[in-house]
């Protein structure tokens, strides 16, 4: 049995419990001594509970259309450097797909070093400041929080957090394996000389310089790649308040992370805003090839990152006849 149906069967029992003390306590009310007996589903704050209880246990995502971590799942561990990193999907030491989160405290600093592959990086919270070629703090430029950054593979860079620290995500294809880079030469300062971020090295997305495409249910930006041709990509997507897809699947993997606001999901060939899971900001879900879901805003703009292979069609999915 998965976590996410483990969790909500446990919620179910739970609230099954509650129910059903309610419904011996709202059966019988006491007055001046006496015992009245009176029916408990003309009370409307237990039909209300009532309601809810029934809600809670029959929504349990299908794991094997969508498989959702909350924010509080995201399975943290300490690492030598400094901060904590969290695996979310895949290996990196490993070929294939892969997304980790990373939290790094202040004044925490990489020396100069390159990727076997490219990586893709995210800043979730706080300021990122990144450099490329030899290391120098002063030559780095500050990336805020939904900001984006592009390692080219084999091309030195570095990067680090000041007083605020950061928390990043970082996806890619493995292996994905680090090396530091040569030394610069200590009697030549040319290095010094070229632009701040070399764009043949790091690619670098502010979110004040995002150019966001405007369509009827919100925004988007391509970030890298494109999810109509064949490769990764990495795009944003802003959708307004009550918006909500039509059941649909994609026929490869896709890869999502909140950024900002609730996005709640739902699975199966059923659309039903009210049996849904709310994701919130730093949830990630992974929505499986094949798979029909939908999801949705309520009351607030939602924003998320969606990443994947292309081409990443979207078909609606129509009911046999």
């Amino acid at each position: 049995m998965s976590k996410n149906k483990f969790m909500a069967g446990r919620i179910a029992l739970r609230l099954a419990a509650v129910v059903l003390a309610l419904s011996i306590l709202a059966a019988v009310t006491v007055h001046s001594g006496k015992t009245e007996k009176r029916n408990a589903f003309n009370n409307p704050e237990f039909l209300s509970m009532l309601t809810a209880a029934y809600g809670a246990e029959s929504v349990a995502l299908d794991p094997h259309i969508r498989d959702f971590k909350l924010p509080e799942q995201i399975p943290w561990k300490k690492r030598e450097a400094g901060g904590e990193t969290a695996l979310v999907y895949g290996d990196p030491a490993k070929p294939g797909f892969y997304v980790y989160m990373l939290k790094r405290g202040p004044n925490n600093w990489s020396k100069s070093h390159f990727h076997d592959n490219d990586r893709f990086i995210t800043v979730l919270q706080g300021t990122f400041w990144v450099g490329t070629g030899n290391f120098d703090m002063d030559r780095t430029v500050a990336v805020k929080a939904g900001g984006f950054v592009r390692d080219i593979a084999n091309k030195p860079h570095f990067d680090g957090t000041r007083e605020d620290g950061t928390m990043i995500e970082i996806m890619g294809m493995g292996p994905a394996g680090s090396h530091d880079a040569p030394l610069p030469d200590p009697a030549s300062s040319d290095w010094k000389k070229g632009p701040v971020i070399d764009s043949a090295m790091r690619q670098v997305s502010r979110p004040e310089d995002m150019v966001w495409t405007k369509r009827e249910s919100g925004s988007a930006i391509n970030l890298y790649g494109n999810p109509d041709k064949t490769g990764m990509y990495v795009q944003y997507l802003k959708r307004n308040p009550n918006n909500w897809s039509r059941l649909h699947y994609h026929p490869t993997d896709r890869f999502i992370t909140v950024l900002g606001g609730t996005m709640y999901l739902g699975t199966g060939t059923v659309l039903d805003q009210n049996k849904t899971v709310g994701l919130p900001k730093f949830g990630f879900v992974r929505d499986l090839a094949q798979g029909v879901h939908y999801d949705g805003t309520k009351d607030e703009e939602l924003w998320i990152e969606i990443a994947g292979m292309g081409p990443a069609t979207s078909t609606t999915y129509e009911a046999p006849k």
